[in-house]
């Protein structure tokens, strides 16, 4: 993460992104490796093969030393991507859906092959859920906007807001 000329306090996308980062995401061990002490924490020892929940940052650094492979959420397939479609659709409240399903979504498919149709499938679901989700919220927005002081907003994903 690059803080240069930003301040962390007064960037909302930094903060997001620090905070999605701290996130825990599901990984298959590819190599063991011994335990090893961070400032704060502790990470491993880990045994080949074996399936592990590490933070977002540190996945990302075993995955591109070959030790271990990120799984995809068990929400991240076509099936589930269109099954929420249709629930955004029929119902005027949002549903839930993972915080950041996007940052999530995004971090899958850099791993892809880019000719593969069904990541294509699934990049073009992953927009549709936000762009009828960015809806809702803009027309609620519209239709409270000169009668509220403050808005609370479950259910919201991190990069709609």
């Amino acid at each position: 993460m690059n803080f240069k000329n930003k301040s962390f306090y007064n960037d909302l996308n930094l903060q997001k992104h620090f905070l999605f980062q701290e996130n825990s995401i599901s990984v298959l061990v590819l190599k063991s490796f011994c335990k090893f002490n961070l400032l704060t924490s502790q990470i491993g020892p880990f045994k080949k093969g074996e399936k592990i929940r590490i933070k977002i940052w540190m996945a990302i650094i075993l995955e591109e030393s070959n030790i271990c492979r990120i799984k995809n959420p068990l929400w991240l397939k076509t099936e589930w991507l269109e099954k929420k479609i249709l629930l955004e659709k029929k119902t005027p409240l949002l549903q839930r859906i993972p915080y950041f399903y996007r940052e999530l979504s995004f971090l899958s498919f850099k791993k892809k092959k880019t000719g593969n149709l069904l990541f294509l499938k699934e990049i073009s679901l992953i927009e549709e859920i936000f762009s009828i989700r960015s809806l809702k919220l803009w027309n609620g927005i519209q239709l409270i906007k000169n009668k509220i002081n403050a808005l609370k907003l479950d259910k919201i994903g991190a990069m709609e807001f």
